[in-house]
């Protein structure tokens, strides 16, 4: 009841003083979509000066695995999450062909616990309960937000709607500009928007501008990618970092990527959680 109130009067607050966010860069204030404009966008995304870092499909794999460390500085984001430790280790499961994923624990006080996402529909397995579908936003948009993040290096080629918006000098490094979104180009309240920043020599996707309408319809944020390493002869980020602006010294949430490989079989069918050893030892 207490973090019902707090959410409920959180959420209140910022939507009475608060509109919906526009990310789209001021010379972009027009309707319709500029065909040059999105042939260039593209170009920057998919024809990078590095060709490993070229954008795979994680559709080819059908299902990918992740092992991560899940850390956290910001204990008031983390308490409107299901995640209740400062740093976590995570197997993460994802079925493209299913629109699925499942999230176990590898350690603390809920290690073996399993949250599923079939769609839009949530449920946990444990050793007591077995599998057990629930209505739980909290999981869901938690859950979402993670496959986000993960996969959207590889995804920003599929939006509808991209944008070249032109070389911009961000932190004393000079980086190509898109914007990325879909339905339509302007701001409302049903769709994200997306800025990427491409470093000019590299082609790396290395900052994020984004907003996440359904947590809340002015929140922005900036993803922050960067330790690239090579994966089936692909570049790919192993370090995404959560931060509320381009300047801060300090990340409000981080993924620490260990491993990615194709898993063998659905992870509700293995029998006892993964055990690995922490990294170093």
């Amino acid at each position: 009841m207490f973090r019902s109130n707090v959410i409920f009067l959180f959420s209140l607050l910022l939507f009475v003083s608060c509109g919906t966010a526009d990310l789209r860069p001021p010379h972009l204030s027009y309707d319709k979509v500029d065909l040059d404009l999105k042939k260039k966008g593209l170009a920057v995304v998919t024809n990078p000066p590095i060709k490993e870092l070229t954008p795979g499909d994680w559709k080819q794999y059908k299902q990918v695995q992740f092992i991560i460390k899940d850390v956290w500085h910001s204990n008031f984001v983390r308490f409107f999450t299901p995640i209740k430790e400062p740093e976590l280790r995570m197997r993460v499961y994802l079925d493209f062909e299913a629109d699925a994923m499942q999230v176990e624990f590898l350690g603390g006080e809920k290690k073996g616990l399993i949250y599923g996402l079939e769609k839009k529909s949530t449920y946990q397995i444990a050793a007591d309960t077995g599998k057990v579908y629930s209505d739980d936003t909290e999981v869901r948009i938690y859950l979402e937000s993670l496959r986000l993040y993960l996969t959207l290096p590889w995804r920003l080629k599929d939006y509808s709607i991209i944008q070249y918006a032109g070389t911009k000098e961000k932190l004393n490094q000079s980086y190509e500009v898109v914007y990325f979104t879909s339905v339509q180009m302007n701001a409302n309240p049903d769709t994200d928007q997306y800025v990427g920043y491409f470093e000019k020599k590299s082609g790396a996707l290395e900052w994020m501008e984004f907003t996440y309408r359904e947590l809340f319809g002015f929140y922005q944020g900036v993803l922050k990618y960067g330790f690239y390493e090579t994966w089936n002869n692909q570049q790919y980020p192993r370090r995404i970092s959560i931060l509320d602006k381009f300047e801060d010294g300090d990340f409000v949430h981080e993924i620490r990527i260990e491993k990615i490989e194709i898993p063998v079989k659905p992870m509700e069918e293995v029998d006892k959680v993964l055990e690995l050893p922490e990294p170093g030892k």
